[in-house]
């Protein structure tokens, strides 16, 4: 008996591959930067899980149809890199640890304090927003409400969020202290976030471009480090106003190095902290 024919996936042509990116930019307003092998791979896998072999049968699943957008986002998961980790950027959360100390002494204190981490992949930098904002009002004002959300385009990175379950080695850059009162240890070697953590932080899928019509503001601190490189130059400058207008005055945004180029805003002050790109809402 003669073994099956095992067809392989046509070659993705260089016409292919930029109308799909095209077509994934008028979709979700993101651009991939990633060469054109790794793009090519992403595609391959996705036309493997759906039995697919040609690639312009592939490119004819994207219309106007639901199917049509379960596809794309399971295209953008595996497109869009989800590197992230808990407090990846210390200086950062130094500078949300000085920000909520300072609020705090200034008063009068605050009714409660929000934060949103906007692009929050897995969910570590929301629980690590948590852990810092959590462990101040301990110290000063246990009686003090908070809150935070995190958003991110892909529904898998959301879901991790929402499981807040992580392995050991994903610790490594969690504080002693914050561990040991944030973090329970699990059977298996996994970690989860302390319930009362997680039970101020909620997580939602979003696409920053479609900001302008999220139902959520007036935050004290809002986070988006690293998301905006997806999206073109102008698209920037229109989200980071955006994210602006979803900031309480005296508010503090912070971005990552280099994605506030060509960036101004009437409305916002600069914070000087080294290495952090943050900016205070002043309401001038």
């Amino acid at each position: 008996m003669m073994p099956a024919t095992v067809r392989r996936p046509s070659a993705i042509t260089s016409d292919q591959l930029w109308m799909l990116m095209r077509h994934l930019r008028d979709y979700a307003g993101i651009k991939i930067d990633s060469t054109q092998a790794i793009i090519s791979q992403c595609i391959y896998q996705r036309m493997e899980s759906l039995g697919i072999t040609d690639v312009d049968a592939y490119l004819a699943a994207f219309d106007a149809s639901i199917n049509a957008r379960a596809e794309w986002m399971a295209l953008i998961d595996l497109l869009t890199v989800k590197e992230t980790r808990f407090f990846r950027q210390p200086e950062a959360f130094d500078c949300v640890a000085n920000y909520v100390e300072t609020l705090l002494q200034q008063g009068p204190a605050p009714s409660a304090l929000s934060f949103w981490s906007a692009g929050c992949s897995a969910g570590q930098e929301a629980y690590s927003l948590g852990m810092v904002i959590e462990h101040i009002l301990r110290r000063h004002q246990p009686w003090l409400q908070w809150h935070g959300i995190g958003t991110d385009i892909s529904f898998e990175a959301v879901s991790a969020a929402q499981q807040a379950s992580y392995p050991g080695d994903a610790l490594r850059h969690v504080p002693a202290d914050y561990r040991k009162w944030y973090m329970v240890e699990e059977p298996g070697g996994q970690w989860t976030v302390s319930a009362n953590i997680k039970a101020q932080t909620h997580f939602f899928h979003s696409n920053l471009l479609h900001v302008n019509s999220a139902p959520f503001a007036d935050f004290n601190i809002i986070f988006c480090q690293n998301v905006l490189i997806y999206f073109e130059r102008d698209k920037q400058r229109w989200i980071i106003d955006q994210l602006v207008d979803r900031l309480r005055i005296g508010g503090l945004l912070i971005l990552g190095a280099g994605e506030d180029v060509r960036w101004l805003n009437p409305d916002m002050r600069r914070v000087q902290w080294p290495g952090v790109c943050a900016y205070k809402k002043t309401g001038d």
